[in-house]
């Protein structure tokens, strides 16, 4: 054996002896991973090497997003153990196991209880001087333990969208008028059963304060030999109260996550909040630092962009010395039509073509930035913004080849709830309810809601009319019973451009994180974006930690395009760190 060869398996090893440490850790336990160290194999390992009977208690796995939950539960079923992925085990989403322990054993068996993704899922307005729905209103929660539960609520107002602001600008009524109109507005729909993961964190906060809590923990603590939470660094400060809660009450907590990787201030998801969390569970850290993904000019690269001054993390599987790619660009002012400066083509395209000559095609190839705007593709919804808008958006999608399927999944609810809103402007509960109140089918309804959506113009600044002659001519159920002008959609449509085809996947850094490819481009359209690499820090400037998502995502190539007269000062800046780099 090779000298090469003989390091190269001590790495490998090193690594796996790391792995088989987090597997066999005892709970409560932090477990901090880099990218690329290969947490789901860790948490499904530690999961599949339960017992094959029947226990008498189970473990949870809980991750963010229903694409992991999906992966977990998958990779339990390969495996031949699909008693592990039911009770007395649990694999699902935060938001669900909140719910389905915390909040829903205390609601009324009747009317029946539903978890909302957000209040567009009904037809709730908020009716002052003006009327303006529920969800165009986000919600922050301070979990403060000294504040009462009527005083934890606040609307996040620099993220209300464009339209909403410019309609309250003129209001007579104050915040504070709106934020209580906002409770009162959601009261009768919470009594209806009906909840968002906002008020779900709400409402566990307050049953573990409270008397309650002695209701819902025993069967908690009787069902859960563990919880491990995967992603840890992307709990908001409620998310981390709760946990914090459980931990006291003696339930096991696992945590797994990257500080580094907390990418989620506007929810109050900071690093240091996780650590603190950390440091009150016992033993010590159980630490992977072996990278699985990235080659070691990536891993180089990311120890740039993360705090502590750390050594980068070990790549395992790849020895690749693919220089950084440095891509000098004129970036729009507007939109997303972005120029190599060299060569004034397309600065996606020459991306495209670098990825080539390193024999990657284009399905590897990720173009990503800290915004949608900068980003050759499709606008994403924003849940808080006008039905005009997001009507608009949802046509757009139907009309766009490369849209994703969740994308279109959205779409089509968004149709389903606009035609439901003429059809049967009587009925106030959510989608599911109404189908099951008229007998419709949701298959068919989708299919109907697709065909509507798909036959409209293209928006434009009148569109609202266009869609009012729309809605009145589609063929409707049998039951439905519209009343005149109720249901049709006011103002004017923030329109959302078609995406453009570029052959490439095409993301926010926020939507990739998780993901990775062969290839990955980054666009810092920012000036003073260097600067800011050189002199920041990762602990506390967010920004820096987006990037680092961003450049972690990739396997084998990382390309930055930057204006060009910035090019020269990110070269030496790399070179400082023996980063080698390649000017396009």
């Amino acid at each position: 054996m090779s000298d090469l060869t003989r390091a190269a398996a001590d790495v490998r090893a090193a690594a796996e002896t790391q792995q088989q440490a987090a597997v066999a850790a005892l709970a409560p336990a932090y477990i901090p991973a880099c990218p690329g160290a290969g947490k789901t194999h860790v948490i499904t390992t530690r999961h599949l090497q339960s017992p094959a009977r029947s226990l008498r208690k189970g473990r949870a796995l809980i991750s963010f997003t229903r694409v992991a939950r999906d992966q977990m539960a998958s990779r339990c079923r390969r495996a031949g153990r699909g008693d592990l992925v039911q009770a007395p085990h649990f694999i699902g989403t935060l938001d669900s196991f909140l719910w389905e322990f915390l909040v829903k054993p205390l609601r009324k068996a009747e009317p029946a209880c539903r978890l909302l993704e957000s209040w567009a899922g009904v037809k709730a307005t908020v009716q002052l001087d003006r009327a303006i729905p529920l969800h165009q209103f986000p919600l922050t929660l301070d979990p403060d333990p000294d504040l009462p539960i009527k005083q934890m609520e606040a609307v996040a107002w620099d993220r209300v969208d464009y339209n909403t602001a410019r309609i309250l600008e003129d209001s007579p009524f104050s915040r504070i008028d709106w934020l209580d109109k906002i409770i009162e507005t959601r009261e009768p729909w919470l009594e209806q059963g009906y909840c968002t993961g906002h008020e779900t964190r709400m409402l566990a906060l307050w049953c573990l304060r409270s008397s309650r809590a002695s209701r819902i923990l025993p069967p908690l603590l009787s069902r859960f030999a563990e919880v491990i939470v995967d992603e840890a660094q992307d709990c908001s400060a409620a998310d981390l109260a709760i946990l914090e809660l459980l931990h006291q009450a003696g339930l096991p907590l696992v945590l797994v996550g990257d500080p580094d990787q907390a990418i989620y201030a506007w929810r109050g998801a900071e690093p240091q909040a996780l650590q603190q969390l950390a440091a009150q569970l016992t033993g010590t850290p159980v630490p992977l630092t072996g990278n699985w993904r990235s080659s070691p000019v990536i891993c180089r690269l990311a120890a740039t962009l993360r705090s502590g001054q750390r050594a980068p993390d070990t790549p395992v599987v790849s020895a690749e010395e693919i220089p950084v790619g440095i891509l000098p660009t004129r970036f729009a002012a507007r939109g997303s039509n972005h120029h190599h400066a060299p060569t004034d083509e397309s600065v996606v395209d020459v991306f495209h073509s670098l990825a080539r000559e390193y024999g990657i095609d284009s399905p590897d190839c990720l173009v990503t930035a800290h915004k949608y705007a900068t980003l050759p593709g499709i606008t994403r919804e924003k849940s808080n913004t006008s039905p005009i808008t997001s009507l608009a958006w949802a046509r757009t999608v139907a009309h766009t080849a490369t849209a994703s399927s969740g994308d279109l999944v959205r779409a089509c609810t968004v149709a389903v709830r606009t035609l439901l809103s003429y059809w049967f402007p009587d009925e106030t509960g959510g989608t599911d309810r109404i189908c099951a109140a008229h007998d419709l089918s949701a298959s068919q309804i989708n299919r109907t809601a697709f065909a509507f959506l798909h036959s409209l113009p293209a928006p434009h600044k009148g569109w609202a009319q266009d869609v009012w002659q729309a809605m009145k001519a589609w063929p409707a159920p049998a039951s439905a019973a519209p009343q005149n002008t109720r249901g049709r959609l006011a103002g004017h449509p923030v329109v959302t451009k078609a995406a453009v085809t570029t052959g490439l996947w095409t993301n926010s850094v926020y939507q990739v994180k998780g993901d990775q490819a062969d290839a990955v481009l980054l666009m810092l359209p920012d000036t003073g974006s260097i600067q800011r690499w050189a002199t920041g820090d990762p602990a506390t400037d967010e920004v820096l930690r987006i990037w680092y998502v961003a450049v972690t995502r990739a396997r084998r190539l990382v390309a930055l395009a930057v204006h060009e007269d910035e090019t020269e000062a990110l070269t030496r800046l790399l070179d400082r760190h023996e980063i080698r780099t390649r000017l396009v």
